[in-house]
């Protein structure tokens, strides 16, 4: 109800087309989370071709979730963030409110779904989800509430939503804050953001 176009190829339609208008020079990663077409267990795969259609821009790259990146020599983490929902019921002090805090607590235990049956998971021999590797930023969603911190030189970003209050975010109590993106500089490791609610 809370969709203003419900047919989800138009959805990804949509999407591509305002992947279209962005500037070459910008770019795109597409990561899946739990609204997405695609297979609800993690790591889950990138968006298949059937919803990219014909569409191709060398600046707009599709990826699976979890991932990495290396961005002007950064390595980047990125997960969509459905583990959160557990670590933020599970462990005192957490809440929706400050999802940086739950984000910390995932890269103290090196893992993206530490609590066993929190997290649909891909059965598998290898732990996809073990941060081998500890990026120099973890960027997540999933929240919809914007989210800044460091943590043992680790920049973690909670970028918030484009969408408005939902009536579900009413009965749980989730305040997002839609419209406001996260800027990271390189060149000082620092983040700011550009409100386009002005």
């Amino acid at each position: 109800k809370d969709l203003a176009v419900s047919d989800m190829y138009t959805q990804y339609k949509m999407l591509f087309d305002f992947m279209d208008a962005i500037p070459d020079y910008i770019h795109v990663f597409i990561m899946p989370g739990n609204h997405d077409a695609v297979q609800r267990a993690e790591p889950q795969p990138p968006l298949p071709q059937e919803l990219i259609g014909d569409f191709k821009k060398d600046n707009v790259h599709i990826v699976s979730n979890p991932t990495y990146m290396n961005l002007h020599s950064l390595d980047v983490l990125g997960y969509h963030g459905t583990s959160l929902d557990s670590i933020i019921s599970s462990i005192p002090n957490n809440s929706y409110a400050v999802p940086e805090k739950a984000m910390m607590e995932l890269l103290k235990r090196r893992h993206l779904s530490p609590i066993y049956g929190g997290n649909i998971i891909v059965p598998s021999k290898n732990d996809n989800l073990v941060m081998d590797t500890i990026p120099d930023i973890l960027h997540m969603g999933h929240i919809h509430k914007n989210g800044m911190t460091k943590y043992h030189g680790v920049t973690i970003v909670n970028s918030g939503t484009w969408q408005g209050r939902t009536d579900f975010q009413v009965r749980q109590g989730h305040i997002p804050t839609p419209c406001i993106m996260p800027v990271f500089r390189a060149k000082d490791y620092s983040v700011t953001s550009i409100d386009f609610n002005r």
